[in-house]
């Protein structure tokens, strides 16, 4: 009797676990699917967005049409992660914010491919600076929305391990109440089970905190990603203000690094990458925070400055760390970076006002010749 007592407990207690590590593993790999495709429309209207301002700065026909299908290309990518947003199984509050997002890109995406047709046709010394401002304020606005977006799939994600954690609480209670019932009768057995469901416990725990740090980390260099930076960012800019000190941000773009995967293909570009990472990691401060936005393109928080002479002297470090050359197949490539330098203080608004303000000046960085900062 106490046999089957056992039995009967072990089986129920296994059977629930399954099928809470099944809905959990189905829950995260459903909004991992999510957050992808969403970042890929993040992308997408960045680069849209990068693409028409390169056009009103382009006088050749030429060049303004190779930026136009790239533009148009980038618009496929954008519908194509919607798609499979789309496709995915949605939550309520996913479908009311695709549809907010889907309003709002419907209304200015014709306003948008009309800028863009008429740049390229547009003749030389023509102003567009009023037009590409709205193109661009429209942009920003589609972009908090998937920010938004992302922000909800991530909640959903830690919802969706917490939740679990509880069940799997509640089912280690209802299993210790039945062994403590049958204790006198079966010690031993009881002590078996309850290893075996705590070492159950410890996996999906580790399972956890493995999805954890995937949320929070880029796949390929292992740096922080895009939302732990913001949110590292938002906890600085909150003690620049509190202790009426000085921060920094640098926004780096590795120069030419498009050029570099096209002609040695991406498996070359991301060895580059991670390689380069490692140079970073080795000049910065103990106490700094670097990580990937996407692509080629890192931001560093440099805590607690006395001024401004401080992130010059770091630049220089990570310019020359980043002037590099690699050989494959007999050729020698130059790797350099350009580098935009913001300095936080208690007058900075948001922590989007100054990544945008620390990624103009990359943009000056590379229009003054590239291997270089800039220090706004």
């Amino acid at each position: 009797m106490i046999f089957i007592a056992f039995a009967i407990t072990s089986t129920y207690s296994y059977l629930q676990y399954s099928q809470i590590r099944t809905e959990l593993l189905t829950a995260t790999q459903n909004n991992d699917r999510q957050l992808n495709a969403a970042m890929e429309m993040r992308v997408a209207v960045r680069e849209r967005a990068i693409l028409l301002w390169r056009m009103t700065l382009q006088t050749d026909y030429f060049e303004r049409d190779e930026a136009l299908q790239q533009f148009y290309n980038h618009g496929s990518n954008y519908h194509k992660a919607r798609m499979a947003i789309l496709t995915s199984q949605l939550s309520p509050e996913e479908k009311s914010l695709m549809e907010v997002l889907d309003k709002e890109t419907t209304k200015r995406a014709p306003i948008l491919r009309a800028f863009a047709d008429r740049l390229l046709l547009a003749e030389e010394n023509t102003e567009h600076t009023q037009s590409l401002n709205q193109t661009l304020t429209d942009q920003i606005i589609v972009a908090d929305l998937l920010d938004s977006m992302i922000a909800l799939q991530q909640s959903q994600n830690e919802y969706a391990r917490y939740h679990s954690a509880e069940e799997i609480s509640d089912l280690v209670s209802t299993l210790i109440m039945f062994m403590v019932l049958i204790i006198t009768g079966g010690f031993m057995f009881a002590t078996y089970v309850i290893m075996t469901t705590t070492k159950q416990s410890q996996q999906l725990a580790k399972v956890n905190d493995r999805l954890e740090h995937l949320a929070c980390h880029d796949n390929l260099t292992g740096l922080p990603n895009r939302m732990f930076l913001l949110q590292q960012l938002e906890r600085l800019l909150s003690l620049v203000h509190r202790k009426k000190n000085l921060a920094a941000i640098m926004f780096i773009d590795i120069d030419n690094f498009k050029s570099i995967n096209d002609t040695f293909g991406h498996d070359f570009g991301d060895q580059c990458l991670k390689s380069l990472t490692k140079n970073m990691i080795s000049v910065l401060r103990g106490f700094d925070i670097l990580g990937r936005l996407g692509g080629d393109e890192f931001l560093v928080l440099i805590n607690e400055i006395e001024s401004p002479n401080q992130t010059a002297i770091i630049a220089h470090k990570l310019l020359e760390i980043l002037d590099t050359q690699y050989t494959v197949k007999n050729d020698t490539i130059s790797i350099s970076a350009s580098i935009g330098v913001y300095i936080l203080s208690d007058q900075t608004e948001s922590s989007k006002e100054a990544i945008i303000l620390a990624d103009r000046a990359m943009y000056q960085a590379k229009e003054s010749g590239k291997n270089r900062f800039v220090i706004i």
